[in-house]
């Protein structure tokens, strides 16, 4: 099989996708995003589409570094063209990327899980053992984050629930009345600039 042949470029279309959200910062990027949306109560007021947008946005920005790295790798001549022989200069540079932001334990984790499935394999990690170890702890960050982002959001909907059920506007709905201050909060506080920098920081 060629690396012209149709069938590779179908692969690789398939697959670039799938290491675009598992192999970058996109996907705990658009998982915090994703809580922010349900914390304000109301979806409409953070649309889907500009949650994925800016989750594309800011994990491009963090991957670039990596991406010139991969680039000049594999514009170097030492190993030969086509897709197996880009994959295997990329893959130093990105695997680089991954161990750096994998916890330990989250790594140790999906080695005793392949050893299990696998008691014969090597012990050297696979870029699926390393992808998927990082997938792991990017999700345990982003629920770390999503904590912190959501904490204040539920004393705003306590406060505003309570103060309703005070003065009895039952039929008002809570999440509607609380969608104000909430947005209030998150200007005030320079939430966008916060979320950012812990968000982006996070891989410096």
């Amino acid at each position: 099989m060629t690396s012209g042949s149709p069938l590779v470029w179908v692969v690789a279309a398939s697959v670039l996708p799938l290491l675009a959200v598992s192999a970058t910062a996109f996907a705990k990027i658009a998982v915090v995003l994703g809580i922010l949306r349900g914390g304000l109560g109301v979806p409409g007021a953070l649309p889907a589409p500009v949650v994925a947008g800016l989750a594309a946005v800011l994990a491009a920005l963090v991957m670039t570094p990596v991406a010139t790295q991969v680039a000049a790798a594999v514009d170097a001549p030492a190993e030969p063209a086509g897709w197996t022989g880009a994959a295997a200069q990329a893959w130093p540079t990105l695997a680089d990327f991954l161990e750096r932001h994998t916890r330990p334990d989250d790594a140790a984790l999906v080695a005793d899980v392949a050893a299990r499935l696998a008691p014969d394999a090597a012990a050297a990690p696979t870029p699926a053992m390393r992808i998927a170890a990082f997938m792991v702890s990017e999700l345990t960050a982003a629920f770390s984050l999503g904590v912190l982002v959501l904490l204040p959001f539920l004393v705003v909907d306590l406060l505003v629930a309570n103060t309703l059920a005070v003065v009895g506007f039952h039929l008002l709905p809570p999440a509607l009345v609380a969608l104000p201050f909430k947005l209030l909060l998150f200007v005030a506080a320079g939430g966008w600039g916060l979320l950012v920098r812990g968000l982006v920081g996070s891989y410096a």
